[in-house]
């Protein structure tokens, strides 16, 4: 993104070289200059331990206003996003009461007469796509982490802190000695990597979750594939020779051409359940058959036919 919030830490204290411009999809973790730290004089010791401190305490609130306001945002799209799920799942199931009721149509203009028992299930399958888009994207989920890891960052600093002045109230008005350096040094150490562990254990959950979410995605993807493919329908007339000049065969209504012998095959035919109708004219009288067959994505489905021819009276 290239548009930047420029905004400064203000604790008191925090080196001018640590005050950064953070990027809104970025942690921006103040810088360090280690080769400037001085450990030869008492003085040099104290100011280079007390640039550590800030670095450290600055890096963990740098983590903690990222998620502060970054949590919103979230908020904000989980909310709206779940209000607009409940209203269109109730308007979905209110749809069908309505029309139950005797108002079954309305009138809207351009598009026309709308069936309010039909209009439900738009409903919902919107609430649904609200439902899948909030998923997918992880807005209600990172919210969720968000507050977590910001919650955490924020115990973990308020002990470090502790931790800091009970150290600093043991050396009293003495300079630190090397071990205590070492001791004090070890601390902020330990405190950093419990910091990053923290964002990046968040991190490594927001992969695996968009990673099962992509997942999830190609395989409904793959299935509606896979179920929308066509199939065909292959028809056998028993008696269709009979017919004096071949028979007519229709697909849900609609006539697909005449056809001589006893076989034919109809493909492309969409998967689900269809009527297969046939007419002809055996021994000049005008006869008709029909059957309901359902056709599976990608396979043939067979139908049987016969004309009802009556037998000669005696």
């Amino acid at each position: 993104m290239t548009e930047q919030v420029a905004e400064k830490a203000s604790k008191p204290g925090v080196p001018r070289e640590t005050q950064r411009v953070a990027q809104p999809t970025n942690i921006e973790i103040p810088e360090l200059h280690a080769q400037n730290l001085k450990w030869t004089k008492a003085d040099d010791i104290q100011t280079s331990i007390s640039k550590l401190y800030q670095y450290a305490e600055a890096s963990a609130n740098a983590s903690i206003n990222w998620y502060g306001r970054h949590k919103n945002s979230l908020a904000r799209w989980s909310q709206g996003l779940r209000s607009l799920t409940i209203i269109l799942t109730s308007l979905g199931g209110l749809m069908p009461i309505i029309s139950a009721l005797g108002w079954s149509t309305v009138n809207v203009p351009v598009v026309g007469s709308l069936n309010l028992g039909q209009l439900g299930y738009l409903f919902l399958g919107l609430a649904a796509a609200c439902v899948g888009y909030d998923k997918f994207f992880g807005y209600s989920s990172g919210w969720m982490r968000y507050i977590t890891t910001k919650m955490t960052l924020e115990k973990t600093l308020a002990e470090f802190r502790l931790d800091w002045a009970m150290m600093i109230a043991k050396l009293g008005d003495n300079p630190p000695t090397p071990d205590q350096v070492q001791l004090m040094i070890q601390r902020l150490k330990e405190f950093l990597l419990v910091t990053n562990n923290h964002v990046e254990k968040e991190t490594q959950a927001w992969i695996s979750e968009f990673k099962t979410n992509i997942a999830e995605i190609e395989k409904t993807s793959k299935t509606q594939v896979e179920a929308s493919q066509p199939g065909a329908i292959e028809i056998t007339v028993t008696n269709g020779m009979e017919t004096e000049d071949g028979f007519t065969v229709a697909l849900d209504g609609m006539e697909i051409r005449k056809v001589r012998g006893t076989k034919y095959q109809i493909g492309y035919v969409p998967p689900g359940p269809h009527k297969i109708a046939i007419t002809g004219i055996i021994k000049k009288e005008p006869l008709d058959a029909s059957e309901l067959v359902n056709v599976a994505p990608g396979e043939i489905a067979k139908a049987t036919l016969a004309f009802p021819v009556k037998e000669a009276q005696p």
